[in-house]
């Protein structure tokens, strides 16, 4: 009837006490006459019934509930449970509190697992801290990098377009402007110095300073280069004789400057030159013959003498003069006379070599530097322009056959030493050789013993 055991133990009890006061009662009512007799035996026993079932009820329900609440309690109080307090009663109480005791290790293990888990989490709340403070500096670098990507990406438009508008400058520019290394190989340059020298790009770039210039040229040029990179000065305002493609000369005012790098280490060269070959051509040519003038004729004499000292070499210095040339303006007219000076003009530089210097001073009066880099012979050259130049001239179908040159040759060093004094020997001499006209003579100091040589063409000597 009754499964809980429990409950089977206050049944017993209240069966007892039941029993109890039924037999109490039985006696009382077999005894009626003598319930005064029998009531103080009948009063003790009743009460040690009803302690002893006071005592049932005690042990066997009251104690474990009692205990019960202490674990409840204890719990309460001190949020576990204690081996202490478990009841090993084999009824529901024991039951009871064998289930409170494995709830209390449930719930312990499950506090332990939130414990961990919020260690955990409060470690995966550190670490995601940490990302989003990760992940905000980040995000302030990326702007930062952002911000520099898009000033980087201003700064290269602005230097493309700098760097387009310096390209077209200097391709747009006459000035023909140029970078070399150290050892004097073109880096880069703008189309006027192609156009300059004749060559491509391509062909330019392969290029050395030395592979269009002569070797007086070429040593001026490194004598510039050494001069700026020893000094670290720039070098302007140079005159230096280029070789265009086709093999004709063209003449530039140069400048060097040094190019450095972040070190300041001299990495090479850059610089403008300037073509000023045809104000040159109007400041040392003269305007009637193509010819060089007076200027140009002192400063190739200079040259000349400077590599004839250094070379130790003898040079010769002619001067000339036209005989009778005054009488062709007098009686045909200055304009037949200039078309005479422009046909000696031209008898000259097929007599002559190239590398020879021939200048018109004024007037009839001519020079020459023979540029012989061997031994000398001015006598031959001498020979060569009386015959060219005592042949008949006609002009605006005047046929004029008495123009002959006087000549006069100096010699260097023999004669003098610098250049005023050479040129006025070579003068001397050609003022002694217009005595006999159509000759040449050597200057001597004591040209009145005639220590000379004379030639004169054989149409002159009556042969």
């Amino acid at each position: 009837m009754f499964s809980s055991f429990l409950f089977r133990r206050i049944f017993f009890a209240v069966l007892l006490f039941s029993l109890l006061l039924t037999i109490l009662s039985g006696l009382l009512v077999s005894a009626e006459g003598k319930i005064a007799k029998y009531f103080f035996y009948l009063l003790p026993l009743t009460i040690c019934c009803l302690l002893f079932c006071w005592a049932l009820i005690l042990s066997f329900c009251l104690t474990p509930l009692r205990r019960l609440a202490d674990m409840a309690g204890n719990f309460i109080r001190e949020d576990r449970f204690s081996d202490k307090f478990l009841l090993a009663d084999p009824g529901d109480i024991g039951m009871i509190s064998l289930a409170l005791y494995r709830m209390a290790e449930e719930i312990e293990k499950a506090r332990q697992i939130i414990q961990i888990q919020k260690k955990e989490q409060a470690k995966l709340l550190c670490s995601n801290e940490r990302s989003r403070e990760k992940v905000y500096d980040l995000s302030r670098r990326n702007e930062k990098l952002e911000w520099k990507i898009r000033s980087y990406e201003l700064l290269a438009a602005k230097l493309r377009q700098s760097e387009e508008r310096y390209r077209a400058m200097l391709e747009n520019i006459e000035e023909c402007f140029y970078e070399a290394d150290l050892l004097g190989n073109l880096l880069f340059f703008n189309d006027a110095l192609c156009r300059m020298l004749g060559y491509s790009k391509e062909e330019l770039l392969a290029m050395n300073f030395r592979d269009f210039m002569e070797e007086t040229t070429a040593e001026k040029a490194e004598r510039t280069f050494t001069k700026a990179f020893e000094s670290g000065i720039a070098a302007k305002g140079f005159e230096w004789t280029l070789i265009r493609r086709d093999g004709s000369f063209c003449y530039v005012e140069i400048s060097v400057f040094l190019i450095r790098d972040e070190k300041g280490e001299v990495m090479g060269f850059r610089g403008v030159a300037r073509n000023i070959s045809d104000l040159l051509y109007l400041i040392y040519h003269d305007s009637l013959t193509g010819l060089y003038n007076r200027k140009a004729f002192f400063q190739r004499l200079r040259e000349t003498l400077a590599f004839a000292r250094r070379d130790n070499q003898e040079k010769n210095i002619f001067y000339m003069d036209l005989d009778k040339f005054k009488l062709v303006n007098d009686e045909y007219g200055h304009d037949v006379g200039d078309e005479i000076l422009k046909e000696v003009a031209l008898r000259l530089k097929k007599t002559l070599r190239e590398t020879d210097h021939i200048c018109r001073l004024g007037g009839d009066e001519f020079t020459v530097i023979l540029n012989n880099t061997s031994v000398s012979h001015p006598e031959e050259a001498a020979k060569r322009i009386i015959e060219s130049l005592s042949l008949p001239y006609r002009v605006k179908d005047h046929l004029i056959d008495f123009i002959t040159p006087s000549i006069g040759i100096s010699v260097y060093p023999k004669d003098a030493q610098d250049v005023e004094t050479l040129v006025k020997c070579a003068d001397t001499a050609m003022y002694a050789a217009k005595k006999n006209r159509g000759c040449f003579i050597f200057y001597h100091p004591d040209l009145v013993q005639e220590k000379k040589q004379c030639f004169s063409p054989p149409w002159k000597r009556g042969e």
